[in-house]
């Protein structure tokens, strides 16, 4: 191993090279360039000559976050510099990076993807005995590639991903009109402000529902109140179900049919709409109520914001 100290304008990164570029900023690196600042650089980054003459001398295999911050910072890179033919860094990287965290399984499935498509490596068999990882990891982390960029943008960042999820969404992308659904409702989502949880999100791609507004998680009961503040009932928060809790000595058979009728037309709209494109509907769809409107719900008078 023969470690230089460098210039880190003499230096660029390799095109295989498996880091987001736009990912990779003064924000995202603030924490590296802190700690270069303060105890130096403690790891050297893997270099060797570009395989192309160019205007750089060194060709980084992996490291770029220290590259970044070395050139932000004005001050020389600690570099190993190794003969390697593509195979090998390939295998260098991807033993360097799949500790890190902060290298998400979609960046590596690009990358692995990418990797099989410039014939680095004869099948996914080939690749994952190279790198020594399992046949099965190789594939779901592939998974990641299939998704469309539109998809992996309705998410907060690539690594809220998890791996069931990419499995479920790489498998709605492989039939035209269920991609052509899942495509839209990451559109629609990205129209919108963010709202709820990862889990909201994929929920929300999956079958359609929380596109506009996903419910809030809360530890305590909402209480809805008529116009002049009285309680009527409450609305309690569960994990998998929301629970509408009305006063026993108010509630009449009547009303309990009304409720019925009430609720069932907004779910029969909501479940049609769902199985259609994924859109939420207003509860007075015709298909639902046999072209019958039906009454607001909840009451005018109960409504609170962020309920509905």
């Amino acid at each position: 191993m023969t470690v230089r100290t460098v210039s880190p304008f003499k230096c660029r990164m390799w095109e295989m090279h498996d880091r987001m570029s736009e990912n990779i900023d003064r924000a995202s690196c603030a924490a590296l360039i802190d700690s270069i600042q303060k105890h130096g650089q403690k790891h050297p980054v893997l270099a060797r000559a570009p395989e192309r003459p160019d205007d750089f001398e060194y060709e980084l295999i992996y490291g770029a976050r220290r590259l970044f911050a070395a050139q932000h910072l004005g001050i020389d890179l600690l570099v190993d510099v190794r003969e390697l033919d593509n195979r090998a860094s390939l295998i260098e990287m991807d033993v360097e990076n799949r500790v890190r965290a902060d290298i998400s399984p979609y960046e590596r499935g690009r990358s692995y993807q990418r990797w099989l498509s410039a014939g680095y490596f004869k099948s996914q068999t080939d690749m994952a005995k190279a790198l020594g990882v399992s046949d099965s990891q190789v594939s779901r982390l592939l998974r990641y590639a299939e998704l469309p960029a539109v998809v992996v943008a309705a998410f907060g960042s690539p690594h809220d991903i998890r791996e069931e999820w990419a499995v479920v969404l790489a498998k709605m992308c492989a039939e035209p009109k269920t991609r052509a659904l899942l495509t839209q409702r990451a559109r629609n989502l990205s129209n919108l402000p963010r709202q709820g949880s990862d889990q909201v999100v994929f929920d929300t791609l999956r079958n359609g529902r929380g596109i506009h507004g996903a419910l809030p998680s809360r530890s305590r009961d909402e209480v809805m109140r008529d116009a002049r503040g009285k309680p009527l009932y409450k609305v309690r928060f569960k994990t998998r179900a929301v629970h509408l809790i009305l006063p026993r000595e108010r509630v009449t058979i009547p009303m309990l049919r009304e409720l019925n009728e009430h609720l069932e037309a907004i779910l029969s709209a909501e479940a049609e709409s769902g199985d259609s494109d994924g859109i939420r509907r207003p509860a007075h769809a015709e298909s639902a109520t046999n072209g019958r409107r039906p009454a607001e719900w909840p009451p005018r008078a109960a409504r609170r914001a962020g309920v509905s």
